[in-house]
């Protein structure tokens, strides 16, 4: 489909679903743990955003957040050990 057409089409599908490819779980793990830390420490501080911390405070949330996605990778090379050694 070219130029109108297919602007015609994505309208008449607009709010329907699309089937999506499957999410790693580390994914969906990384956005939980990651979404719990910010919400943790907005309620620590008292504020709506990390952004909105003070320096020193933004610096203890990114080495928290710095501390998940280490631990992410960590699984995840883990995991893929695991698989290599598998085959």
């Amino acid at each position: 489909m070219l130029g109108s057409e297919a602007g015609t089409r994505h309208m008449a599908e607009r709010g329907k679903l699309e089937p999506s490819d499957a999410v790693h779980p580390l994914v969906i793990k990384a956005g939980r743990l990651s979404s719990e830390r910010s919400y943790e420490f907005c309620a620590k501080y008292g504020v709506d955003y990390p952004g909105e911390a003070t320096p020193e405070q933004q610096d203890e949330y990114e080495a928290g957040m710095d501390a998940i996605h280490s631990r992410i990778r960590e699984e995840y090379a883990a995991e893929k050990t695991e698989a290599e050694q598998d085959d």
